[in-house]
């Protein structure tokens, strides 16, 4: 479903955190002039891998799950997106097919900016392609994160590292419980790269501890300094 207007209170968000914040007023101005204002269902997609190059987008509300492919698991889930956050940038920078799967985790609002928007607005601002450069930049970082808590060797400091990951990239996409994660039991097992079996009797143990709380589809970290201290110091 499309909306139209930038001028939706959401679309503030925009310009207090993430890649968007960070960029002179003229260039915010000119990708919110741009905007189509979209909502997506739970389990919806934005795009698939493999789909034709596209715009971004810009969550205004609830969380997208991003997908890669692996060569044995097929497409598994990697990070989630919380407000605040834009993606779809890997074609700007490739000029290729989408790299990634974007699935929404629950209801959800987005900013999205076309693609001939980006390209008109890159032929009339000559620094706008170099700024949307910056998207690529800003999320390759949480790339070399994940990658750098894989090689966690223990399981259950990895899915310490995962969930700690989750809840800063999602805080704000939970008005009610900004520390809650909505991911099953499943979804935490492919993004710590863990079994099944593994993750309930590692989740049984960081709730004995008191460092977080399970509900249905939910897990929400109750002590955050907890989780934090057995990542790092792993007793």
């Amino acid at each position: 479903m499309t909306l139209s207007c930038a001028t939706l209170p959401a679309t503030r968000l925009l310009l207090s955190h993430g890649w968007l914040a960070k960029e002179p007023a003229p260039f915010q101005q000119a990708v919110l002039d741009r905007i189509q204002i979209r909502r997506f269902d739970t389990g919806q997609y934005t795009h698939h891998i493999g789909d034709d190059p596209g715009g971004i987008f810009g969550i205004l509300g609830g969380s997208f799950g991003v997908m890669t492919q692996s060569p044995t698991l097929g497409v598994v889930l990697g990070h989630i997106f919380g407000a605040g956050a834009w993606f779809g940038q890997g074609p700007l920078a490739t000029g290729g097919a989408r790299m990634l799967t974007f699935r929404a985790m629950q209801p959800a609002l987005v900013a999205h900016v076309p693609l001939p928007a980006i390209q008109e607005l890159s032929r009339a601002m000559p620094e706008a392609p170099r700024r949307f450069a910056g998207l690529v930049e800003y999320n390759a970082i949480i790339t070399y994160q994940i990658a750098g808590e894989l090689l966690i060797r223990r399981s259950d400091q990895r899915i310490a590292a995962v969930l700690l990951r989750v809840v800063s990239a999602t805080q704000s996409s939970h008005g009610d419980d900004p520390t809650a994660c909505l991911l099953t039991q499943t979804d935490l097992a492919e993004m710590a790269n863990v079994s099944r079996q593994t993750m309930n009797t590692v989740l049984k143990r960081f709730e004995a501890e008191g460092w977080i709380a399970r509900g249905y589809g939910k897990l929400s970290v109750r002590d955050m300094q907890g989780l934090q201290e057995f990542l790092t110091g792993g007793d």
